[in-house]
């Protein structure tokens, strides 16, 4: 069970994990080896999965964002789990999940140029056992990861 001041160090830490334990038990009020404690603690738990770091994909050369909603086929020899796993290993595909709806699949890519998600599509994820149909949706404007 986490209380107020877990909560608030994750908190710290998603807003930048590059923070170290002396800085944020400062910011706290707290002794670093308590704040260290809790990290730890919330590490072994499982509330803490990893440390990672956010990225300007525009200056690796993939500014453009996009989402892709994918119907899955019934009757093909694999589950919407195992589609999902197979989209999951395409080049520039961020994160995969299986959701409710009308749509069975939802995809987040990144590339250099709608044509190149186009092409990531079209090529692709349309040529894949279990895939039905897809719609793409371009982002224009992202306030907030």
């Amino acid at each position: 069970m986490l209380d107020e001041k877990d909560l608030i160090i994750l908190s710290e830490l998603r807003e930048d994990a590059s923070r170290s334990v002396r800085e944020i038990a400062s910011k706290l009020g707290l002794p670093r080896t308590t704040v260290q404690e809790r990290i730890n603690k919330m590490k072994k738990e499982g509330v803490i999965k990893r440390f990672t770091v956010e990225v300007d994909h525009s200056k690796l050369g993939k500014p453009t964002t996009a989402f892709i909603l994918v119907s899955f086929m019934p009757g093909c020899h694999l589950s919407q789990k195992e589609l999902a796993r197979n989209i999951s290993n395409l080049p520039d595909v961020e994160e995969v999940h299986v959701i409710t709806g009308e749509w069975d699949i939802i995809v987040k890519v990144r590339g250099s140029s709608i044509q190149e998600i186009g092409d990531l599509v079209v090529e692709k994820i349309r040529m894949m056992e279990g895939v039905a149909r897809t719609v793409t949706c371009a982002t224009l404007y992202t306030a907030k990861e």
